[in-house]
């Protein structure tokens, strides 16, 4: 990847994760957990914030691909599959239902017994890949050698805290881990595009010398 697109989806990375991770923060603390938190005043508000900061990560994900160089090469594409498909269905997709469609039947004749028919198996297929692709990209991590070796172990732990079956607003400590991880992946690809591009204005400044 050039230097400006990888710097571009650090950007991304950065505020994504930032953004996300504040805006479901603030719809749990500001309207609980339990599923009187779909008919809360700013539950729809401060959810498409962090759907938005879920949007920006995944534009922001191609940064992955980029960190390692040519380290682990095939273990970071598997890895940037599980962080990316998740994100797509759970986060955006499953995301979409949880931000709209239940605060909607909660102030109009409450919520459905049972969750929508079919959403288990459009979820299922996206767990599989979160833990076989999280699993990947932190031994990836400890064998490039360039990300904190911190980083490769959040990876690690994502997907198993995910399947753990956390109860309300505690369900998105995973997502947290993974922003945190994510965010540091971003900062390392800001500063190694930063110091190559001071590396090749000094070649090309002792060129003309």
């Amino acid at each position: 990847m050039q230097r400006t697109p990888a710097r571009l989806a650090a950007w991304a990375l950065l505020v994504g994760s930032v953004v996300a991770t504040a805006g479901y923060l603030s719809a749990f603390l500001a309207n609980g957990n339990g599923d009187e938190r779909f008919a809360g005043s700013s539950w729809i508000g401060l959810y498409t914030i962090a759907l938005l900061g879920d949007v920006l990560v995944i534009m922001g994900l191609p940064a992955l691909l980029h960190v390692h160089g040519e380290r682990s090469r095939r273990l970071t594409l598997i890895g940037y599959v599980g962080v990316l498909v998740p994100l797509v269905i759970l986060n955006v997709g499953e995301g979409t239902v949880e931000g709209y469609v239940k605060p909607y039947f909660a102030t109009h004749g409450g919520l459905l017994a049972d969750d929508v028919p079919g959403l288990m198996a459009f979820e299922a297929p996206a767990l599989v890949i979160l833990l076989a692709g999280m699993i990947c990209l932190g031994v990836a991590v400890f064998r490039a050698r360039v990300l904190p070796r911190w980083v490769g172990v959040a990876f690690l732990l994502t997907p198993f805290l995910g399947v753990a079956g956390l109860p309300g607003g505690l369900a998105l400590i995973p997502d947290y881990l993974l922003f945190v991880a994510l965010f540091a992946v971003g900062l390392h690809t800001l500063r190694a595009t930063a110091r190559d591009e001071t590396a090749i204005a000094a070649a090309a400044h002792a060129a003309t010398v």
